[in-house]
């Protein structure tokens, strides 16, 4: 009898050494909420696939503008952008003489803009935006956005005034030239006629406005680290416990 006394001792105090062992980090954040069902954690110890990559996080808005003083005018501007960190684009700021109600388009491609600029193949339309013209120097802001850039890729844009001769997009002589920050650089190319594409080139010419991004970054979920059984903990206590019951049933 003493013998499995002692056997039973043995195997309770190895299933309390056991719990700890098999302990996964599962079930909370590092604000003390559970993890729901809807989240799982892909931790393969907590039954989860394994490492998943961290998802995109807006991490604020920036802009940068080539400049507001012009002299000179027509119906559009082409320009290249190089993106230094993730960003997505959020909006537009163009100079328009004061006039009616009028309608911007903006197209992209991939690539540098200059050899592109008198053929619509290869572009792809980001997206059109009715505006009121706020007046000659003074930014118009325009309501086009969604497009993700990539760091250190270059993108070629075209700013076209659908509405012309309603209005008429004011840019400057000379160029190219290059206005950078610490997210982006904008490279001025060509003044633009009327219509999109077929209408004249004029170069070099610099695009007066403005781009308004957000940067993105990634993010980990942030997960408590307190020890919470995970699938094979429940595999391993529930084979510890099955022998356990043998030893117990035999002393019987």
């Amino acid at each position: 009898m003493r013998h499995w006394k002692n056997v039973s001792i043995a195997l309770f105090a190895a299933l309390l050494l056991a719990v700890p062992a098999f302990a996964g980090v599962c079930d909370t954040y590092d604000d003390g909420s559970l993890r729901p069902a809807t989240d799982p954690n892909p931790d393969v110890a907590c039954g989860g696939p394994g490492f998943t990559p961290p998802g995109e996080v807006p991490q604020g808005g920036g802009s940068l503008t080539t400049l507001f003083a012009s002299d000179n005018q027509f119906a559009g501007n082409t320009f290249d952008v190089v993106a230094t960190t993730a960003m997505t684009i959020t909006g537009f700021d163009v100079n328009l003489v004061t006039g009616s109600s009028t309608t911007i388009a903006i197209y992209w491609r991939p690539g540098t803009s200059v050899g592109f600029q008198d053929s619509s193949a290869g572009w792809t339309l980001l997206g059109t935006d009715t505006v009121t013209p706020g007046g000659q120097d003074v930014p118009t802001f325009v309501n086009i956005g969604g497009l993700a850039l990539t760091p250190g890729n270059t993108y070629g844009f075209y700013v076209d005034l659908q509405s012309y001769p309603s209005t008429s997009m004011r840019y400057t002589n000379g160029g190219p030239n290059t206005y950078s920050n610490a997210d982006l650089s904008i490279t001025t190319q060509f003044g633009k006629g009327d219509p999109a594409f077929t209408g004249g080139s004029f170069f070099p010419r610099q695009w007066n406005g403005t781009i308004y991004y957000d940067i993105v970054d990634f993010e980990y979920p942030l997960i408590q680290e307190i020890p919470t059984l995970s699938k094979a903990g429940v595999a391993a206590l529930l084979a510890l416990l099955a022998v356990a019951a043998v030893f117990v049933l035999r002393r019987r």
